[in-house]
Parts: structure tokens; sequence; C-alpha cells
């Protein structure tokens, strides 16, 4: 498939983030799906989404961007055209896009699409925690298509117009709702905790937190795993809509999901060295009216420190010096 031309290219890091056909609707349409979190990057985007010229501070590129049958095939189904596409992280291995399309009548949407293995595996297992969690809770996209190939997979989900931030209380409502009101249960009765715990290689912080977790009992709840600042969008009309529920799990640890809000947010969006972030998700957690509120409702009132070192230990495979930042977490 060839694909229209010419686009307007977003790049990042040296590497093409987002494509977005070369008139100032599509670019000002597509650039809502890149949510930058630092302050410059937005100022840029905003300022080349809104006014009428922005589009010629980014890179216009002619002729053929890529071709591909699993595109197509998706477009064709839907009877939709191409408004943008945003490309994976390129340090990934696995290869994945996001497009954002447009019906004959306006109606935009949104596909997720992964071809090979790796991409394949990750899109299967998002769909499938959509198909069976979608009407659970209303911040969960429904999916409202579906495609899968040898080679690729994909899937449909509405298109929601995120123009600003959730202001943290909402936030914090969020994660609440995803914990009903009902019987706590033993926190090592969770299979998400357990994982964690028994892959700790320190003797000691294992046998520290299966001590400290003994006759402790938490509420269950929704287990998002990737719960950061640019995965929950908010509409005009102030509806929530929580993305990329790749990781989700039915029955998780309650508060992880918080946490690991906070400390991106401080790491990634301010900056701050993982030492100091960390200390400022302590500091948060103990002393902010929302947050002090809703570790004393999943039931760790008093145990702040074993949730974010746990939080730590549940993130140390994917992330970098995270088990060395779950051992710096000292009891109060």
């Amino acid at each position: 498939m060839n694909m229209p031309s010419p686009w307007r290219v977003l790049r990042r890091g040296g590497h093409i983030l987002l494509l977005v056909p070369d008139c100032a609707a599509s670019v000002s349409k597509g650039l809502q799906l890149y949510r930058p979190q630092r302050l410059p990057a937005r100022l840029f985007v905003g300022a080349v989404s809104r006014f009428p010229f922005g589009r010629l501070f980014l890179k216009r590129i002619k002729g053929s961007i890529l071709s591909g049958a699993a595109i197509q095939t998706v477009l064709d189904t839907t009877e939709a055209t191409l408004v943008c596409l945003l490309l994976g992280n390129p340090s990934q291995e696995e290869r994945r896009i996001i497009l954002l399309a447009e019906t004959g009548t306006g109606h935009h949407f949104i596909i997720k699409l992964g071809w090979g293995v790796l991409a394949v595996e990750k899109i299967s297992r998002e769909r499938k925690f959509l198909e069976m969690n979608a009407g659970r809770n209303a911040v969960i996209p429904s999916l409202t298509n579906v495609w899968s190939e040898n080679q690729w997979e994909a899937f449909a989900i509405p298109y929601f117009d995120a123009p600003g931030d959730v202001p943290f209380e909402k936030v914090c409502e969020v994660l609440k709702s995803w914990c009903p009101d009902s019987p706590a249960v033993r926190l090592s009765s969770l299979d998400e905790w357990m994982g964690v715990v028994s892959q700790i290689s320190d003797e000691k912080e294992r046998e520290f937190l299966i001590n400290r977790s003994a006759g402790l009992r938490i509420k269950k709840s929704l287990s998002h795993r990737d719960f950061a600042p640019w995965n929950v969008l908010s509409s005009k009309n102030g509806d929530v809509s929580v993305i990329d529920w790749e990781f989700g799990r039915d029955e998780g640890v309650p508060g992880w999901d918080l946490v690991h809000y906070l400390f991106l947010s401080a790491y990634l969006v301010d900056r701050l060295p993982a030492s100091e972030a960390s200390i400022r998700v302590v500091n948060l957690l103990e002393s902010k009216a929302k947050c002090v509120e809703l570790v004393k409702y999943w039931g760790w009132a008093g145990n702040v420190d074993l949730l974010v070192k746990s939080y730590f230990y549940s993130m140390s495979e994917q992330l970098e010096n995270f088990a060395e930042l779950a051992g710096e977490i000292h009891a109060a």
C-alpha cells in the first residue's frame, strides 16, 4: 500500500514518532495522539496544532512512507482513511503502531496494530484483557473491531478526544473505582504479590516482605501495571479513559499503580534523580490527603514503606536499578 503524500513528520530523539498528512486539520487532530509531559515539548506541540501554519515547523516528506497489507486491511475493513500514524518506541524489539482513522461520516477511532511474534503477543494480551473487562469499569475502552492473522494482530477502540490533563483528585477516584468496597483478603493470597516476593534474590529482603505482609489484609483491585500520566486521558466534558492495558490483571495489588503514577511523574516528567523521586513518593503517600485516604482504603495504613518497596521489586525486571531503589526504602 502506498501511503498518501506529502506528510509532516514529528521526530523525537532523531527517530520518526508521528506521521500526519500535510494539512492543518490532520496535523491538529493527529498531534493529539502524542501527549508529551515536559513543558517545552508541550508548548511546541500546542503551537503546531493550534496555529494555522504551525505544521510548517514539522519536516515535510514526499513519497511512499511505508507499505503493508495489515494497514490496508484494517482501513478497508472499516472503510476509513488514515489521519495519523504513531510509531512505537524504536528502542523496543517489537513492531507496533497506533493509527488514528476517520470514516466518511467524520467518526474517528483508534487502531492498535502489531506484527511479529513479540508485538502480536502484547496486542493479543491487551485485546483479551479488554474483551473480559471493558464493561467492568467505565474508564476501560471497549473493543469495536478485532483482526487476527498469521503474522499480525490488531484491534480498534473508540477515539477519545483528550485535550487536557486529568486532575490528581480524579486519578485517585479512578484507582478507587477499580477496588470495589468488598471484604479484604490476605495480601499473601494474591498471585501478583507472591510472584514478586518469590523472585527477590536477596534472602533478607524476601524474608522482610514475607514477615511484614503476614496477616496484612487488603482489598483486591484491577491492576494496570503501567498507570502513567500519558495513559490517563480526560475529555472536554470531564470523562476519563485509561489506555494501554497490555499488562492489566483482573486481581492485582492495589497501590502499585498509584506508586507508579507518582514515581514516573517525579522521575520522567520532573526529572528528579531516581532516589529523590522515590523519597517524594513516600512523602506524598504519607502526607497528601487523597493519597492518605487511598492508602487507608486499600488496607496499607502504617505500611507505606512496604507498599513502595514491593512496587519497586515488582518492576525490577522491566526497569533498571529498581531492585536497588527497593533496597533503599526503610521502615519508618
